[in-house]
């Protein structure tokens, strides 16, 4: 068995003049991250690959130097590319794609691309590393809808759930994946993650 531990980035800055790929974690992401060590620790992680997004290479960092482990970024674990202008508000956008899963806007991926694209990286990662225990650090959208992928039933109430930082746990067996609903990272991790809508300017 393979076990695959999806840890979304910790509370970023979304700014508006900055291309998604370089927005930072904000002062509390980065205490997160910091958190975040000891959390990852007793998971026997042994590998760690991670979305090139600067918010996701900063988050898994400060495990990555304690445990030392090498991160090795893997473009398939980017983000869903809502669009290709800034939206401050992409709830409507956000609602429409988990309803149809072609839906698009102008520019933007829909989820069904950005779902087979993470698989696809997924099954490639646990190839190389068969039985082992690994980290994916990555985004809310992107792995929301890699475990819709293993799972159907985690859909739009799941995902809007999806905490920053989070950690979800899937399993390889016998070729096929399966999302450990039972899986919670403990309660010093619920006092450390916060909600998506604790983000700096993002509309509540």
């Amino acid at each position: 068995m393979t076990t695959l531990y999806l840890i979304r980035h910790a509370q970023s800055l979304p700014y508006p003049h900055l291309a998604e790929p370089d927005w930072a974690l904000s002062p509390r992401g980065e205490d997160q991250a910091r958190g975040l060590v000891r959390i990852l620790q007793p998971l026997g992680i042994r590998h760690l690959y991670c979305s090139p997004y600067r918010r996701c290479r900063a988050t898994l960092a400060p495990f990555a130097r304690e445990a030392e482990i090498d991160v090795v970024l893997d473009p398939g674990l980017r983000e869903r590319r809502i669009a290709a202008v800034w939206m401050s508000d992409f709830r409507d956008v956000w609602r429409s794609s988990w309803a149809d899963f072609s839906y698009h806007v102008e520019g933007g991926e829909s989820s069904w691309t950005c779902r087979e694209r993470i698989a696809a990286a997924a099954e490639a990662i646990v190839a190389r590393h068969p039985g082992e225990t690994i980290g994916l650090g990555s985004h809310g959208n992107a792995i929301a809808l890699f475990v819709n992928y293993v799972d159907p039933a985690f859909g739009l109430v799941e995902a809007s759930a999806v905490r920053t930082p989070e950690i979800l746990k899937v399993v390889h067996h016998a070729g096929r994946f399966s999302w450990d609903r039972a899986f919670a990272p403990g309660a010093a991790f619920d006092k450390l993650a916060t909600d998506f809508r604790e983000t700096p300017g993002v509309i509540a």
